[in-house]
């Protein structure tokens, strides 16, 4: 009997868990939608070329990374897994956007947090932002070298 509680309880997480992300991303794909209607993305990326450049990225990877670094990485995710649906990115593109949200991710909510136990959020801020642009671009060099090694 306890096998089969163990069993209901697994099940009734998993599909609470399913139905909170559920609550998340189609919110979320909905207002992605509604803005490249209305090409506010557009707007929003043309604003990060530059910085996109410099860690080799493309400007459609603005959205995914800017949402993910500002609003937490399950939004960032959802950008992600909508943009590779729709072939918007390639591999590479991804995985220089998953380094640097592994290191960049809830910028805003993560500086308040540790602020508010005594952190600096200026350094804070400032050192996960330069240890992301410097560990993206490192990366970029590298699958870019790796990559020309192999064509030949």
């Amino acid at each position: 009997m306890e096998i089969i509680a163990l069993l209901i309880d697994t099940i009734a997480g998993t599909l609470s868990n399913i139905a909170r992300l559920a609550l998340l991303l189609v919110p979320v794909i909905v207002l992605i939608e509604i803005t490249r209607y209305y090409k506010t993305i557009e707007k929003i990326t043309g604003r990060v070329k530059k910085p996109l450049q410099f860690l080799s990225l493309p400007q459609e990877a603005a959205l995914p990374l800017l949402g993910g670094m500002f609003f937490g990485i399950v939004f960032g995710s959802a950008l992600i897994i909508d943009y590779a649906r729709e072939g918007l990115l390639n591999k590479r593109d991804f995985i220089l956007i998953g380094i640097f949200l592994s290191i960049s991710h809830s910028v805003v909510e993560d500086t308040f947090i540790f602020a508010v136990f005594g952190a600096n959020p200026l350094v804070l801020l400032g050192t996960r932002m330069l240890l992301a642009v410097i560990i993206t671009r490192i990366a970029a060099s590298l699958i870019d070298h790796f990559a020309a090694k192999q064509a030949y």
